[in-house]
């Protein structure tokens, strides 16, 4: 172990509970970090520290920030500026924090499933493979290990830097278990717990990854037929996200802005109303209830959110998964804003004669 990593593994321990590491190890072996959890939840921590102080830094020595900063203190109590900028440093902590764990859980999340797309793909092959090297009289680990072919991939770089260790006499279900952990995959978990149970009942282990292989080939064909079948419903949630919902908020938001303007020409022309006109007289316009800027700022975040939940959807019905929903948001938001721009300014252009 080098230097680095014991100071990584020390300030990991040092910033994270146990009970955090724990947590975060799963998803560190899902992604397939090749670094120690604690090593890892160090170096996250230290990263957090120096972004935290640097920004610190820019605020406290950036009078434009720091100046409401210290003004917004001094309503409540007088203190000196060592502690607003105490204070500064915390408030940075926090949000620092809270962004570098949404941003990792995010990269994580999205790591994993990936890898374990990747390796369902190619799993009903290599157990094919594996159950045709025992056949031919080869043991578990030297089948698994032939069978590592590199047009496997990401597969064959799990099963050549793991199995290995059984050469060494290293116990092969503990082999199996630490391949297992690599992947956040149940259908891969179930199938190495078929393994050892049929490795260790001696069971025909052949038969029972040639049926595996068939089951989860099957599964990935159900899995693209039910997508292809929901695909209407994927283009529906994508329009609506994506064109109605930024479509109606922009209209909406030109109208309020419309009836602002015209609200007091129509109580000017009630003032002074006479003849036929006088019964309306006492009748008053009040206008729109909410401001357009009021409308303004809720449209915004609710295109957010809107987008966001329907990426989500969206990857519930391509790949069973709601954790792939982040890979689509980007685009999805981006497309949601855009839209919400230029129907804003075709609608502005086109109002562009009332005073």
């Amino acid at each position: 172990m080098t230097n680095e990593s014991t100071v990584f593994e020390r300030a990991g321990r040092l910033f994270f509970t146990r009970s955090q590491i724990r947590d975060l190890e799963k998803q560190v072996n899902g992604a397939g970090i090749g670094m120690p959890t604690d090593a890892f939840a160090g170096y996250v921590g230290i990263n957090i520290i120096i972004i935290t102080i640097f920004l610190t830094f820019i605020i406290v020595l950036y009078p434009p920030l720091s100046s409401p900063i210290a003004g917004m203190v001094s309503n409540y109590i007088e203190v000196p500026f060592a502690l607003i900028a105490l204070i500064i440093f915390i408030g940075c902590m926090i949000v620092v924090y809270l962004g570098t764990m949404a941003i990792l859980s995010t990269y994580l999340i999205m790591k994993s499933e990936d890898r374990r797309e990747k390796l369902e793909n190619v799993l009903p092959d290599f157990l094919v493979l594996v159950a045709s090297n025992l056949k031919a009289g080869m043991a578990l680990d030297q089948a698994m290990w032939y069978s590592a072919k590199p047009e496997f991939g990401l597969l064959a770089v799990e099963v050549k830097s793991i199995v290995k260790g059984a050469f060494s006499g290293e116990n092969m279900v503990n082999t199996l278990d630490h391949l297992a952990a690599r992947f956040d995959s149940k259908v891969f978990n179930r199938t190495i717990l078929l393994i050892k149970q049929a490795n260790a009942t001696g069971g025909a282990l052949t038969d029972v990854l040639e049926r595996t292989a068939d089951d989860v080939r099957n599964t990935l064909i159900m899995k693209k037929e039910i997508a292809a079948s929901l695909v209407l419903y994927e283009i529906f949630v994508l329009f609506a996200a994506t064109i109605g919902t930024p479509f109606l908020f922009a209209v909406a938001s030109k109208l309020i802005e419309i009836f602002e303007k015209i609200t007091p020409r129509i109580t000017g022309i009630q003032t002074s109303a006479g003849g036929p006109f006088a019964t309306f007289s006492n009748m008053k316009f009040g206008g729109a209830m909410i401001s357009s800027s009021d409308f303004f700022w809720f449209s915004i975040p609710t295109i957010f959110v809107t987008a966001l939940i329907s990426s989500f959807i969206v990857s519930v019905i391509r790949t069973g998964s709601k954790n792939q929903g982040m890979k689509y948001f980007p685009f999805v938001l981006v497309v949601s804003y855009l839209i919400y721009w230029v129907v804003s300014s075709m609608v502005d252009s086109f109002f562009s004669t009332i005073g």
